[in-house]
């Protein structure tokens, strides 16, 4: 049996028409089954000594006070809306004493009370707003001579305690105050004068205690019981009643219900990761220790072997009391681990890389989140299958952290490898209409083939530059693809090139070709030009907006003459005829090696060439790097690189890469492209 220690009230009580009530304390009303627990009864019986509503505007008879009394609410009403007694604009202290009563078996007193609201519009509704400007409710057991406090109603300086509005109060008697002759005050000692600090009570209530006249039936038998009774629990709900009664014309009556609890002791729910085996116990607690068990697949002992998944129950009945029954559930879950893989596709520099979960769980079960960190400048995603483009060429340690929505986590991390791709790009003139757009190809990185697509036809053009003549006027996208060795790994731009309609500047010349001096004649239609330039290409030019024009060409060569106007919609256009005074075609000699070492021999890679050198015209040549850095360019046919970069320093042993690009007199455009090893021993 537990000892009982504290008491705490558990039950309802019930009054009677007459002046008793009983309730039935327990430590607790939840005992193990089987159990003894002592229920107390508490029953308290009194008379009412005293009650005053100040209704007929008196204090009544066994009243005294020390100041005039007002019965006209004059700070507002109160909690029941008939009079109370209020002391307003009157002198102080201001007390209010009852005749003494025997309250030798204890009791209560209790009234309402209010403190003034400061409505100045009154001289007898003035707050207490000081500590020491309250009200003392005091008694006496020796005729009023000394005064003993047991409750002081302290005003507060902001008027927003609990006493500024009307509330009712109640007292238990102290046990000094429990004598034959016990008088009680409401006592006002200091105020600031007689217009301030106004305050009032009603309903005025002593109780006391009756004294030995009543008695407890815990059996409604007629038979008097001692107040505690000691009760056996042996079924899952009992109820037990008592009566407090004087006998004769007052009874109250209490009762009870009294539970008697077996716990099953199952686990709490419980949900893990991963399979293995598991039994289920119900280890109960309570009762008298012999128990039959029922659950719900059809068990009859304490315990379920290897369970599964799944919700299981158990009822259980005590052997020895069989009113006492429990039952209890618990939802048991085993959850797979995923197995978290991934592939990821493509592995190029420059082209985002597809990522696809391919985390492997049983049939019914499904990741419900993902965390994949990139190893990539802090780049992390919780999507299912990202996209992430690498911020370069390298090794990267890609993991992947998948989660079921049961928690059942794992985690992957693989090495990738993205690949250099090619950097496409492309350079271009945006021309007017049916003028040929000549497009460059500037890309870089190594790359195999080059395809151009233009908008609106169906043909790809297969070739490191293009030319293409669009039909109309208007925007036009190109796109340029270049493959890179990895056929994964390309690069792709498309560009909007702007098509412009274009006036005609085109013009006939006569003669084209001949020997120096050439006399030409150039004809033109200037009539849709509001500006025009010539170019003989001699050193000659022409302004003029004549629709015949005259050259001679002095020396031999070949003159490209071109004609520029610009129409009133301000598009220019361009016209290029040939005039050939004859000259030999140009000869050269390219090495492939040089060894800048300078022993004199070999120091300098430069162009021998071998005829009609003096023809060239719009010369370029350009030394790249196996990346495709460039290393030097230079614009004057009789260059000599020594083996240096741009800063002067000598470059490393290794394969080196030209671009040669030049026109002749003749008008031939010549465009070659080569290697060069450089050799510093």
């Amino acid at each position: 049996m537990r000892l009982l220690l504290t008491f705490l009230l558990l039950t309802f009580s019930y009054w009677s028409y007459s002046q008793c009530s009983v309730t039935i304390e327990t430590v607790s009303d939840s005992v193990d089954c089987g159990d003894c627990v002592d229920l107390v009864a508490v029953g308290v019986a009194q008379d009412t000594l005293l009650y005053e509503d100040f209704n007929n505007g008196t204090i009544g008879p066994g009243w005294s006070s020390t100041a005039s009394v007002l019965f006209s609410n004059p700070c507002g009403p109160t909690l029941d809306g008939t009079p109370a007694a209020w002391f307003g604009d009157v002198v102080f202290p201001r007390t209010l004493i009852t005749t003494a009563y025997d309250m030798t078996c204890g009791g209560d007193i209790c009234f309402d009370l209010d403190f003034a609201g400061d409505d100045n519009s009154t001289s007898d509704c003035e707050d207490p707003d000081e500590t020491d400007e309250g009200v003392h409710l005091d008694y006496s057991i020796d005729g009023g001579s000394t005064w003993v406090n047991i409750f002081y109603f302290e005003p507060t300086n902001n008027k927003s305690g609990p006493y500024y509005t009307w509330d009712n109060y109640c007292f238990t008697i102290p046990p000094a105050a429990q004598t034959t002759s016990t008088m009680f005050r409401w006592s006002q000692p200091e105020a600031t004068d007689t217009y301030n600090d106004h305050w009032g009570i009603d309903n005025v209530t002593v109780l006391g205690n009756l004294c030995n006249t009543y008695y407890y039936d815990w059996d409604v038998d007629g038979i008097t019981d001692t107040d505690t009774r000691n009760e056996c629990i042996t079924q899952n709900v009992q109820n037990y009643n008592v009566i407090f009664t004087d006998g004769v014309s007052d009874t109250c009556y209490a009762e009870i219900d009294m539970f008697g609890v077996i716990d099953p002791n199952l686990p709490n729910d419980t949900s893990f990761c991963g399979i293995r085996d598991t039994n289920l116990v119900s280890n109960p607690v309570g009762g008298s220790g012999t128990y039959d068990f029922l659950w719900n697949n059809g068990d009859t002992d304490n315990t379920i072997e290897n369970v599964t998944t799944g919700i299981y129950y158990v009822d259980i009945v005590d052997g020895t009391y069989p009113g006492c029954t429990a039952s209890d559930t618990i939802d048991f879950g085993m959850h797979p681990i995923p197995n978290a893989n991934f592939v990821a596709d493509p592995l190029c520099q420059g082209v985002p890389t597809n990522f696809i979960d391919s985390t492997e769980l049983p049939p019914g079960f499904d990741v419900d989140s993902w965390y994949w960190n990139f190893d990539n400048q802090g780049a992390t995603s919780t999507e299912e299958n990202p996209s992430f483009e690498f911020s370069g060429v390298g090794f990267y340690d890609v993991s992947l952290s998948v989660e079921t929505i049961y928690g059942c986590v794992d985690d992957t991390t693989i090495n990738i490898f993205v690949e250099p791709s090619p950097y496409a790009l492309f350079d271009f003139d945006n021309p007017c209409e049916g003028e040929e757009v000549t497009f460059t190809n500037e890309s870089l990185g190594n790359f195999e083939n080059s395809r151009w697509i233009f908008e609106n036809d169906p043909d790809t053009i297969y070739s490191t530059d293009a030319t293409y003549t669009f039909d109309g006027s208007g925007n036009y996208d190109v796109t340029l693809i270049v493959d890179g060795v990895n056929v994964e790994c390309n690069g792709e731009i498309t560009q909007t090139v702007n098509i412009n309609p274009a006036p005609d500047v085109s013009f006939t010349a006569n003669p084209m070709i001949g020997e120096p001096v050439l006399d030409v004649t150039f004809y033109q239609d200037a009539s849709n030009l509001v500006d025009n330039f010539w170019d003989f290409a001699d050193g000659n030019t022409s302004n003029a907006l004549n629709d015949t024009l005259y050259n001679s060409f002095l020396e031999a060569g070949s003159y490209d003459v071109v004609h520029t106007g610009t129409d009133a919609n301000g598009c220019s256009n361009t016209f290029t005829q040939t005039i050939l005074v004859e000259f030999p075609d140009v000869v050269l000699e390219i090495p492939n090696i040089v060894t800048p070492n300078g022993d004199n021999v070999n120091d300098g890679f430069y162009i021998t060439y071998l005829s009609a050198f003096e023809t060239i015209t719009d010369f370029e040549i350009v030394i790249l790097n196996r990346w495709g850095n460039v290393i030097q360019t230079f614009d004057d046919p009789n260059f000599v690189w020594d083996g240096k970069n741009k800063a002067g320093n000598p470059v490393s042993d290794g394969t080196f890469f030209y671009k040669l690009n030049f026109e002749t007199l003749k008008g031939a455009s010549i465009q070659k492209h080569g290697f060069v090893q450089v050799v510093n021993e």
